[in-house]
């Protein structure tokens, strides 16, 4: 991945799956699945959009909606990158 140019969000360029290595496999699959709901939704909203979106279906899907993944997965669906 190329380093954040000035002014972009440094959450942006990270990997939001990385954080999810150390949970149970049932868990990082229903995360990958609450990151596509959620991008299909909100791909390229304001952040606090974005961070909704992914909360509510999180929540929706039984994962615990304030697991710090989920800012830096909305970071990028907010930035318009959906690609997981």
């Amino acid at each position: 991945m190329f380093p954040p140019s000035a002014g972009q969000d440094r959450r942006v360029t990270e990997d939001w799956r990385t954080m999810l290595e150390a949970l149970p496999v049932e868990t990082r699959v229903k995360a990958v699945l609450v990151y596509e709901l959620a991008s299909d939704r909100a791909a390229g909203q304001p952040l606090e959009v974005a961070s909704a979106t992914l909360r509510a279906a999180a929540e929706a899907e039984g994962l615990d909606p304030d697991q710090p993944w989920i800012e830096v997965a909305a970071a990028r669906i907010s930035a318009g990158d959906a690609a997981p």
